[in-house]
C-alpha cells in the first residue's frame, strides 16, 4: 500500500504543478488549490484502483499533492510574471511566459515518470516543495521586516 500512495502522491503533485502554471497569477492560492484538488484526488485514485488498494487515502494524499504543488506553482509564475511586467501588479490578462510553462509541464512529466519507475521518489519531491514554500514563505516575510513604523 505504501507504494501505491507513493505513486499517487506522485502522479497527484504532477497534476499540481500543471494547474498551478495554468491559472491565471492574480487568481488566490486557495483558487489554485480548489482547482487541483479533484484532478489531483482523480490521479492518486486512479494509482490506488491499479494497485488494487484501499481508495479512500486518495482524498488526503490527492488534496495534499495536487493542492501544495498548485499553490508552490502558482506563487512561482506570479513572481515570474510580476519581474517580466517591470514589477507592476499583475494584470488580469498577463499569462505565465510560455518558457515558463514548457519547463513547468516537462517537470511535472518528469515527476510523474519518475514516480511510475520509482513510487518513493514522490516523497523526494513532496520535501522539495515543502521547503521551498517554506523558504518563500521566510522570503515574502523578510521583504517588508525594515518599513514597519514604530511610534
Amino acid at each position: 500500500m505504501f507504494l501505491a500512495i507513493c505513486q499517487g502522491l506522485g502522479l497527484a503533485i504532477a497534476v499540481g504543478l500543471i494547474i498551478g502554471v495554468v491559472v491565471p497569477p492574480i487568481m488566490p492560492a486557495w483558487g489554485a488549490v480548489a482547482g487541483a484538488a479533484p484532478l489531483g484526488v482523480l490521479a492518486a485514485w486512479a494509482a490506488l484502483k491499479g494497485a488494487d488498494e484501499p481508495l479512500w487515502p486518495a482524498l488526503f494524499i490527492g488534496v495534499l499533492g495536487a493542492g501544495l504543488a498548485a499553490m508552490v506553482t502558482r506563487d512561482v509564475v506570479s513572481g515570474a510574471v510580476r519581474r517580466q511586467q517591470g514589477g507592476l501588479a499583475a494584470q488580469p490578462q498577463a499569462q505565465a511566459p510560455s518558457g515558463l510553462t514548457a519547463i513547468v509541464v516537462l517537470a511535472a512529466a518528469i515527476i510523474a515518470g519518475g514516480c511510475l519507475v520509482v513510487k518513493p521518489f514522490s516523497l523526494l519531491v513532496l520535501v522539495a516543495l515543502i521547503g521551498l514554500w517554506i523558504s518563500r514563505r521566510r522570503q515574502a516575510e523578510r521583504k517588508h521586516e525594515g518599513l514597519r513604523v514604530l511610534r
